[in-house]
């Protein structure tokens, strides 16, 4: 073999090294918001909710804490945050937030709230 032969060969094994450390380390990364991420989007979509909706118990009040419980991957590029949004009332409330990949990054698709005391529970049976 001649050394230029030898040479190529060794800059095709590098170049196809380096194709396959990139694939997996792309594929490995973004799979879940970071927490940070998680809480920044819920903030932002409460305090907008607060705005819009006046007469929710979000209404007129900021987000003034959200700690992160939990994230749980739905499906690629979806995934379920577990919360507990504190408003500047100090009103504290569990929610479940759905985020969704988008071709920029995380956004907001859907929320509920899991402090609420579901109807049937409020009303007593009449006997």
């Amino acid at each position: 073999m001649k050394k230029s032969e030898i040479k190529n060969k060794k800059s095709r094994a590098v170049a196809f090294f380096l194709c396959v450390c990139l694939t997996a380390l792309s594929a490995c990364g973004g799979r879940l918001p970071s927490s940070s991420r998680s809480t920044s989007l819920i903030r932002k979509h409460f305090n907008q909710y607060g705005r819009e909706y006046k007469q929710s118990p979000f209404g007129g009040k900021k987000v003034a804490n959200v700690e992160i419980l939990q994230i749980n991957e739905i499906h690629k590029k979806l995934v379920s945050v577990i919360a507990f949004v504190t408003l500047s009332g100090s009103e504290v409330f569990k929610v479940r937030v759905t985020l969704e990949k988008g071709p920029f990054g995380w956004r907001y698709a859907s929320w509920e709230n899991l402090s609420a005391v579901p109807e049937s529970t409020l009303s007593s049976p009449e006997q």
